[in-house]
């Protein structure tokens, strides 16, 4: 986009199969060539969290850090097992309980265990009562990459929300409708993803959803890196984008940095979207450099500012989303 972003926009396809379109633009997208990636200027990682009322970048590059210091957060792999324990200790910090949500599934590798993680704000909150909305994002790593650890595709959204969820827990009226999810099993075990192989953790998460379901979900993708370009897929559901382009708008953020892919997107939120849930992606244009799965998906490539700017509009997001109950 190379102007501010229109309230209203008009729609990309609007006749076009949702999933065919899907797969037919994200083979485009995967089959293009990538720019030459930016000049790297690696950022200190502090050694503490800051534990006050702003969301911190810093603290998302501590969380990164020590998420990809795990190495390969492959499904089944003893780094995604730590992970999800990390995940854990974090989130009941800040009064955040979780489950995990374990299931095997059919793969181009054989039958292969998966564990999802689902977070609610509370004392022993009920994960079978309905809630309003979802904010998720996916947390495994693409197999086969050598010296891969996934900073940006796979550690900096978790980092993200883990760094929301403090925030939240200072708002717990607002943290008390809303579910974190962390998907595991995004990534395809073939090259390239397709209807079979890949969002095995959200594709399973949304088949065993209760009704009524949430009114929306929000996931998060690839979301600090340095001069990263988010560009949400063109069908967003027109709901959402209003929400999405006010944040912009009252955030002042350039729509270099937030955009509208002209592309459908293949993520996790696919399968809410087919369930007929209004969902926001915010992704990175993983096209933008030559980092995206190869071993310079690492720190260096993280920015704090990059993530505090994720943060804001995260936050901007929910808090339209899930607006204050009434004072009495």
């Amino acid at each position: 986009m190379n102007g501010p972003i229109p309230d209203n926009p008009a729609p990309f396809f609007p006749m076009m199969p949702r999933i065919g379109l899907l797969f037919l633009t994200a083979l485009l997208v995967q089959c293009g060539n990538p720019a030459k990636t930016p000049e790297a200027h690696p950022e200190p990682v502090p050694a503490q969290l800051q534990e006050t009322d702003d969301f911190h970048g810093s603290n998302c590059m501590y969380h990164a850090a020590r998420i990809t210091d795990m190495g390969d957060r492959s499904p089944s792999s003893p780094g995604y097992r730590k992970q999800l324990d990390y995940l854990k200790g974090e989130l009941s910090k800040h009064g955040w309980e979780c489950v995990e949500q374990a299931f095997e599934a059919p793969t181009p590798q054989g039958p292969t265990q998966f564990v999802n993680l689902r977070a609610r704000y509370g004392k022993n909150p009920d994960f079978k009562t309905p809630v309003r909305g979802l904010l998720t994002c996916h947390i495994d790593t693409k197999t086969g990459i050598p010296d891969f650890t996934g900073a940006n595709d796979g550690a900096s959204a978790a980092a993200a929300i883990l760094e929301t969820a403090r925030i939240l827990s200072r708002d717990p009226a607002r943290a008390g409708q809303l579910e974190l999810v962390f998907f595991d099993g995004e990534e395809s075990f073939s090259p390239h993803m397709d209807n079979d192989d890949g969002l095995y953790g959200s594709k399973f998460y949304a088949a065993s959803l209760p009704r009524p379901l949430p009114e929306w979900m929000v996931n998060l993708d690839m979301v600090g890196r340095q001069g990263k370009k988010i560009r949400i897929p063109a069908m967003t559901p027109q709901s959402m984008y209003r929400v999405y382009s006010r944040a912009i708008r009252e955030l002042g953020y350039s729509p270099v940095e937030w955009g509208v892919s002209a592309y459908g997107i293949v993520d996790d939120h696919v399968p809410f979207m087919e369930l007929g849930m209004d969902t926001l992606n915010l992704i990175d244009d993983f096209q933008d450099g030559n980092w995206w799965h190869t071993s310079r998906d690492n720190m260096e490539i993280l920015g704090a500012d990059s993530f505090k700017s994720t943060g804001e509009m995260t936050l901007h997001i929910l808090r339209q989303l899930l607006p204050a109950p009434p004072s009495t």
